[in-house]
């Protein structure tokens, strides 16, 4: 912003160089404040940079658990939905602990193409794969979508079957 001025005699702009010179020295630097006395700076900074674990459960929330905004004013309707909303994230952390845990044990190749998969990408990679169950009694067949190999990996890696995870 400034980094330009117009250009004399002729239409146009010119850098401003001194300004750019300016802004670079500036550059990846920014204040940290709190209105709590008592903080000292890391514990500041500690709590600036915390705020990502918090600022992820929201967009988990809004993106993959698809959990709207909140629009109601009676306090059993607040307190219902806040309930939703902390279990489906008490869910979706537990899901994706248990798959970083198990992926440790997954074969090296399939660690090196996707070293910390994420619950949303597991999610991404097995979303073309149906399973299919028709008949009754003993006479049942099942049928599954041919799955990659790393399909497989993350359906074993949370203790699933070929047909159906084991939760």
């Amino acid at each position: 912003r400034g980094l330009l001025t117009k250009a004399r005699g002729r239409r146009g702009f010119v850098v401003d160089r001194e300004k750019v010179a300016e802004a670079a020295v500036r550059d990846g630097r920014f204040i940290l404040f709190s209105t709590d006395l008592e903080m000292t700076a890391e514990e500041v900074f500690r709590w600036y940079f915390g705020r990502e674990g918090i600022e992820e459960a929201f967009r988990t929330g809004k993106g993959d658990l698809s959990l709207g905004p909140l629009r109601m004013r009676a306090d059993y309707r607040i307190t219902a939905y806040s309930t939703v909303m902390y279990v489906a994230w008490l869910l979706w952390s537990w899901g994706e602990r248990r798959l970083q845990e198990a992926w440790e044990r997954v074969d090296k190749k399939l660690r090196e193409k996707y070293p910390h998969p994420t619950l949303s990408s597991a999610l991404e990679l097995l979303d073309g794969v149906h399973w299919v169950r028709l008949g009754a009694g003993k006479s049942v067949h099942e049928w599954t979508t041919r799955l990659s190999e790393v399909q497989k990996a993350i359906l074993r890696s949370v203790g699933g079957t070929r047909h159906l995870p084991c939760i």
